[in-house]
């Protein structure tokens, strides 16, 4: 590897940047899907990630990311809270 990035810089290229490629899109983390997930969190509060991944059919990782990190939610005595 240190190889090609030394053969890549003595061939001119300056970029450090990672090229653009082409790959599977987040489509678990949709604004639908959050929205969706907000909505059950808010009907049930003692709903667990496993039964948000399960009726959405998304992974358990998308579903605790979504949770998480997007709609910034947390346990406090097994209900979540913003």
């Amino acid at each position: 590897m240190v190889r090609r990035w030394c053969r890549t810089f003595s061939d001119g290229c300056q970029k450090v940047e990672d090229i653009p490629r082409a790959g599977r899109t987040r489509t678990s983390t949709s604004d639908a899907n959050v929205g969706k997930v907000d909505d059950m969190i808010r009907a049930n509060r003692r709903i667990n990630i496993d039964e948000v991944a399960e009726e959405l059919g998304i992974s358990h990782e998308r579903a605790q990311n979504i949770i998480h990190d997007i709609l910034r939610y947390r346990k406090v005595s097994a209900r979540w809270v913003p």
